[in-house]
């Protein structure tokens, strides 16, 4: 039948979760109630400030599973997929929906946060593109600020194929870990480590080898022209020789 809107059929919304990934939720209006404070302070500030997304979204669609937000920096997005997958496999939810989203260079966020990736020379500071982004580059001298935001929905290949439809793609397996190493370094031997066994958990599960792999494998960098010591590209660089070796 047709939706009246945006809210879904009775029968989709127990089972359907929310996951709302955003590094700086809420940081727009939090700055902007600063510089001209309300009147009074109501329930309407507090709304406006917390980090809401997930359950405004669900609000509006009428999804009643599982409900959360995430925050790991850069990686928010990657986590609330590996979140998904576990609600999925677990039976917490039949899909997920991820929506994810940051804006640092508004007019309220510019000068709060890109002084603060400056302070710990992770922006750049060139005027011209071509001088700027340099990843895997010696010349590399920090990100570029921006923003940005996805959304999409996780659930059972069965699940599509019921309504006569292909998913867009599959996802073979997600890993967590966490190198309890520092805040803006990356401990190298332990992202290499990690990725190693990501990879031979995820041939493992699907009786392949890391040869067999290799050769269709894509590796999407998460480089952000950061320094070379701890920063992404050394650790991805080694990742990658040590987990793939002369595959590469």
């Amino acid at each position: 039948s047709i939706q009246d809107g945006w809210v879904l059929p009775e029968n989709l919304q127990k089972n359907t979760g929310v996951i709302f990934a955003s590094a700086f939720p809420g940081y727009s209006n939090l700055i902007a109630s600063l510089k001209n404070p309300p009147k009074e302070f109501n329930r309407k500030f507090l709304f406006q400030i917390l980090s809401m997304g997930h359950t405004q979204f669900a609000q509006y669609i009428g999804a009643k599973g599982p409900n959360t937000c995430v925050n790991a920096a850069c990686a928010s997005t990657t986590q609330a997929i590996a979140i998904a997958q576990d609600w999925i496999q677990t039976g917490r939810a039949a899909r997920v929906i991820i929506i994810a989203a940051d804006d640092v260079t508004n007019d309220e966020m510019f000068e709060w946060i890109g002084a603060g990736f400056l302070s710990v020379g992770a922006a750049t500071t060139k005027p011209a593109i071509e001088e700027a982004a340099l990843p895997f580059d010696k010349r590399r001298n920090g990100m570029i600020l921006g923003m940005g935001a996805v959304g999409m929905v996780l659930e059972r290949r069965i699940d599509v194929e019921k309504r006569g439809q292909y998913p867009i793609a599959k996802l073979l397996g997600s890993y967590f870990s966490n190198s309890a190493f520092h805040g803006t370094r990356l401990d190298e031997d332990h992202i290499a480590n990690s990725l190693q066994d990501f990879v031979e958990g995820v041939c493992k599960a699907h009786s392949t080898t890391i040869s067999d792999i290799a050769s269709e494998t894509l590796f999407v960098s998460h480089e952000t022209y950061t320094p070379a010591r701890g920063g992404s590209a050394s650790a991805e660089i080694k990742g990658l020789r040590q987990t793939f070796g002369s595959f590469l």
